[in-house]
């Protein structure tokens, strides 16, 4: 749950830390140590957060490395945006599209000796579904204030994500 606070007739704005666990596998024959990176979040091109993704090893042949990351979300008019979504033509209608973008340094590993040094660049095109968001009010006579809750998918059909990667050495 997600608590969200209002004033009745007002615009939305949220600011939030929000902790975001990220699953990274390795197949390949060599480690990769990747350097610390920001990568920048998107709404309709203008930005709307940060995540920071700390440095971390990945051995070869590693299918389950867990790194935690913090999501730094800047005063976001979430009004604008639900309003944008539902405004849409009936293909993409109700549907928040982001845009995730960055670039990570990464040092390829055999034997702890440093073979190669590249650069990712990564875009990360993801939609959530507004229609799986649960979002709960309660009134309060207390200066007209109200709270919402408002509950993020957890069904993966509700995010869609679309993800392109270009490597520079």
């Amino acid at each position: 749950m997600y608590e969200l606070d209002s004033y009745l007739g007002s615009t939305l704005f949220v600011s939030s830390v929000i902790t975001l666990i990220l699953n990274a596998q390795n197949p390949n024959k060599i480690g990769i140590r990747y350097s610390p990176a920001r990568l920048h979040v998107y709404n309709e091109g203008l930005p709307i957060g940060t995540i920071r993704v700390p440095g971390f090893l990945q051995p070869a042949h590693s299918y389950n490395t867990t790194v935690p990351t913090r999501v730094l979300i800047q005063c976001v008019n979430v009004s604008h945006i639900l309003a944008e979504a539902s405004l849409q033509d009936m293909s993409k209608k109700n549907i928040i599209q982001m845009k995730i973008l960055g670039d990570v340094k990464a040092h390829l590993l055999a034997f702890h000796i440093t073979l190669l040094k590249i650069k990712v660049a990564l875009e990360c095109d993801i939609d959530i579904d507004v229609k799986q968001l649960t979002i709960q009010t309660e009134g309060s006579a207390i200066k007209g204030v109200k709270n919402s809750m408002a509950s993020f998918p957890t069904n993966p059909q509700a995010i869609f994500r679309k993800c392109a990667l270009a490597f520079y050495i």
